[in-house]
């Protein structure tokens, strides 16, 4: 290997280094509070049945709380909040990786459904959103001879 190819390796090398170090100070040492993003986007699930598009997001902690789902074309948006439980004082932690805040999911949905027959339940966490697909109505020509 020449000296320039060892330069460049080398730099590499130097970039992981300082990308790690980033990291490790943004994560802090192990056991430490982690970092939560600005808007949650939780993991969903999305599958067909021969009658509808069903999508499920694990949103566990909602409580109570207001979830707004709206469906534009094959675009389904979920919106809601997990509000962190109230503080309470003398509280040291150790840990802490669950994450409060608004949360936002968006997802292409593989067919055309009816936003007007949607329905959510919300069950140990998950949300299970049906939508119905809508039903393709086939054009059908028919040929009259007169005689």
């Amino acid at each position: 290997m020449n000296h320039k190819a060892a330069d460049i390796f080398a730099e590499f090398e130097r970039v992981r280094e300082r990308m790690e170090q980033a990291w490790k100070q943004m994560l802090g040492p192990p056991g430490s509070p982690r970092f939560c993003p600005p808007v949650l986007e939780p993991p969903a699930d999305v599958y067909e049945t021969e009658d509808a598009v069903i999508v499920v997001l694990d949103i566990a902690g909602i409580g109570d709380q207001e979830v707004e789902i709206s469906v534009e074309g094959k675009t389904i948006s979920v919106r809601g909040e997990r509000e962190a439980a109230p503080g309470r004082p003398g509280r040291l932690y150790s840990q802490m990786e669950i994450c409060y805040g608004p949360f936002v999911r968006e997802l292409l949905l593989p067919a055309d459904v009816d936003p007007d027959g949607v329905k959510a339940t919300y069950n140990d966490g998950l949300l299970e959103i049906v939508l119905p697909k809508v039903k393709r109505q086939i054009n059908r020509q028919v040929r009259i001879v007169a005689g």
